[in-house]
């Protein structure tokens, strides 16, 4: 029983690496928009122009506040 626990957990473990390099990707692409008044035009001019809705920007997390899953 311990063995299949252990297993699970490896499993478990490995996908939440790919989903903290996800995050870690769409902080880096907010942080690159946000920074730069000309880049965040250009990106609500393209929403626009897709139709995607919004109802704000998102917002860079506090790393204090930030959990980590490892």
């Amino acid at each position: 029983m311990c063995c299949c626990a252990h297993i699970l957990c490896l499993i478990v473990k490995d996908d939440l690496k790919e989903v903290d390099d996800s995050i870690l990707r769409i902080h880096g692409a907010v942080k690159y928009i946000r920074s730069s008044p000309s880049r965040l035009a250009r990106f609500k001019a393209c929403a626009e122009q897709e139709k995607i809705t919004y109802k704000g920007l998102v917002c860079l997390d506090v790393e204090t506040r930030r959990i980590q899953l490892t």
